[in-house]
């Protein structure tokens, strides 16, 4: 421990480096975690909130919600709990402003009534409480919206939080909004049901209705597993990636100390005080640099503006701080080799 920790203080610059990419390659494994999650919460922010257990769409939609229709009475009882989706695609105007968002409609006798974190709840027709996500792009509480391709407005009463489906920010109105601006087509209709029952497997449904997990369903949106396959990927690679550049700098540091290991072993040190020691050497390492790398990303998560989808999960952050640690660890552990091969007479002369 005291000879690793002396090698590090006397050689300040050459461990240094180690850890500036140590902490460069966990800085950026962190972002690309925390942008992977973000991005794949705005697909699946809203389901996440609403706690549900399955979704119940049309058998011939490909679960897809804006390609689903039925009757609304279609379930009666069947579950514990459930509630009716009327879902349309909308694009909002106000002056300059243009936003693709989707409506839901819905009972607000039901569970998916949302919290409001800003305004009131909608009471009339074509009043709306619309994701927060909109402040930022410039509407407010009281703007009446356009929409393309109908003479109908929008008036925008409150603001609800983690309200994204598909990374596009809900609007939620009553069912009677969807109606008229689905020209009729929802009338007595659902596009979707949302169910809380733990057993819900068990119930019988029609054979024209398909009953999806919500981690399935999730997992089917567009472009959703497409996204986290490529993400994941990335972190994948940067970890072998930096394995190899960790052992390469350990190794050369190594290298460049073999007449230093052959005169320590002319003094009677053995091998394997000397593998401790660059075992230890290189844990120090690395909980510093990986450290340094989890502070420069909680500042990160502070500076960076609301709009970039990035979201820090705390359990992956530490199961990746630990990872990097131990490839550290096991790229240090090739440079021993090395170490049982210094021969103290060829330092002695």
């Amino acid at each position: 421990m005291f000879l690793a920790l002396k090698e590090m203080l006397y050689n300040k610059l050459r461990f240094g480096m180690i850890i500036g990419i140590i902490v460069l390659v966990s800085y950026l494994l962190f972002l690309i975690s925390g942008l992977s999650n973000g991005l794949m919460n705005m697909n699946r922010e809203a389901i996440n909130k609403w706690e549900v257990d399955a979704f119940v769409l049309a058998e011939e939609a490909n679960q897809n919600i804006g390609q689903s229709i039925m009757d609304k009475d279609v379930l009666d009882d069947t579950f514990d709990d459930k509630a009716s989706i009327k879902s349309l695609p909308v694009i909002l105007t106000k002056d300059d402003l243009k936003q693709n968002a989707i409506l839901f409609g819905i009972n607000k006798d039901e569970f998916l009534n949302p919290n409001v974190t800003e305004g009131k709840a909608f009471k009339e027709d074509f009043e709306v409480v619309a994701d927060d996500t909109l402040k930022e792009k410039g509407f407010k509480v009281g703007d009446v919206l356009d929409l393309a391709g109908t003479d109908e407005e929008l008036t925008i009463t409150g603001f609800t939080d983690e309200s994204k489906y598909n990374a596009a920010p809900i609007l939620y109105g009553n069912e009677k909004t969807a109606d008229v601006l689905s020209v009729n087509r929802l009338n007595d209709k659902a596009s979707a049901f949302v169910v809380r029952d733990k057993d819900f497997k068990d119930k019988d449904i029609d054979n024209d209705l398909e009953i999806i997990p919500t981690q399935t369903f999730i997992e089917n949106l567009p472009g959703y597993t497409e996204q986290k396959l490529t993400l994941d990927f990335m972190s994948y690679f940067l970890f072998a990636i930096s394995a190899f550049i960790i052992a390469i700098f350990l190794y050369i540091i190594t290298i460049q100390k073999m007449p230093i290991y052959g005169l320590l072993k002319a003094q009677g040190i053995s091998n394997g005080f000397l593998a401790r020691s660059l075992v230890i050497q290189t844990l120090i390492l690395s909980v510093v640099a990986v450290a340094i790398a989890v502070l420069l990303t909680v500042i990160t998560a502070y500076a960076l503006p609301a709009a970039v989808p990035i979201a820090f999960d705390i359990k992956a952050i530490v199961i990746f701080a630990v990872t990097i640690i131990l490839t550290a660890i096991i790229g240090g552990l090739f440079s021993i080799q090395s170490i049982r091969k210094s021969d103290p007479l060829k330092s002695i002369s």
